[in-house]
């Protein structure tokens, strides 16, 4: 009962694995989009600044954009947390493999050469994800006053 258990605590983490990534990359295309509209509001500024308009309505964008600034970097900050997040998820998975033996992969009737290309697959992503040591800082040092 307890080889079943770990392969399928293998499972769930690799399939929130592959969730969490997901989201990740959509949140990227999303940033990138935020990131556009922001500079496209600044070219916008400093067009009407040219064009020399009234100082209050310059002023009302530049609110705008320095909204659309903080938010942009918050969420940034956010997706590098989840990053790092995901990370700590690979090197849990990673520990998962680790623990299951030949007689818990036959008696699940897995392919082992498919569960090692998958292995080295999340290996390879997790050290793609690992942030730097600063970062890694950082990270846990929010996390201790969370």
């Amino acid at each position: 009962m307890k080889n079943k258990s770990k392969v399928e605590n293998l499972n769930s983490s690799i399939g929130l694995f592959i969730g969490v990534r997901n989201m990740l990359a959509d949140n990227v295309k999303d940033l990138d989009k935020f990131s556009d509209s922001i500079d496209e509001l600044y070219n916008d500024i400093e067009r009407l600044e040219r064009l020399n308009t009234p100082e209050y309505q310059l002023n009302q964008l530049k609110q705008k954009y320095d909204i659309k600034a903080r938010t942009y970097n918050q969420l940034l900050d956010s997706h590098q947390q989840n990053l790092i997040t995901l990370w700590k998820l690979t090197r849990s998975i990673l520990r998962q493999f680790n623990k299951l033996s030949d007689d818990n992969i036959k008696r699940s009737h897995l392919n082992k050469n498919t569960l090692m290309d998958i292995k080295n697959s999340i290996k390879k992503q997790s050290e793609e994800l690992k942030p730097s040591l600063v970062d890694l800082a950082k990270y846990e040092i929010k996390h201790i006053k969370d």
